[in-house]
């Protein structure tokens, strides 16, 4: 039971990892020149944070139902590939990075790479797509819902700096102290 629970801990983490990396700087400029593929990146966020947004409700829901299991094994495969082929994204927007900055001998060899390259991740995206909109709409079918994660209470933060009021309570000490310098 635990075990399930940590399960579904990670595949939400995992899906803030991957939320990051369609955020970072790289992959933005990658895909600012292709709007297809940027587009069928941000779909697939989206479906991603759908998904997210049940976790709480399936991972309790879990234990009493093995179809939510099994549910849950799913979007698990699913978000693993699509965490996958984000980082193939990330990899080819950093490696045109490099090579736009070093070089620019070789730019038809890299504009075909790149066509080959598009063409793959949008047929790989689509795959991943379709896959994650099955299994939104099988959520629907199993009732879950979205449920408002649950913070743990923050602590008041604490600070090495002296406070602006002073000590209270110590002020013979205080003066003790002064008095010998």
């Amino acid at each position: 039971m635990a075990e399930a629970l940590v399960g579904g801990a990670v595949l939400s983490a995992f899906l803030q990892v991957a939320f990051d990396r369609v955020a970072s700087r790289e992959v933005l400029d990658f895909l600012k020149g292709r709007k297809h593929i940027n587009g069928m990146v941000q779909k697939l966020k989206i479906e991603l944070i759908s998904a997210d947004a049940v976790l709480i409700d399936a991972e309790e829901k879990q234990i009493t139902n093995p179809a939510v299991k099994e549910w849950l094994d799913e979007l698990k495969d699913a978000v693993y590939v699509a965490d996958d082929l984000l980082d193939e994204v990330a990899y080819e927007a950093l490696r045109c990075k490099l090579e736009a900055e070093s070089t620019s001998k070789v730019r038809g060899l890299i504009s075909t790479f790149v066509s080959s390259f598009d063409k793959s991740i949008q047929s790989e995206l689509k795959i991943i797509l379709d896959r994650l909109d099955s299994i939104s709409k099988q959520k629907d079918v199993l009732r879950l819902e979205k449920v408002a994660a649950v913070g743990i209470p923050s602590r008041p933060l604490t600070t090495s700096c002296p406070e602006e009021y002073g000590v209270f309570g110590k002020d013979k000490d205080k003066k003790a102290i002064f008095m010998k310098f």
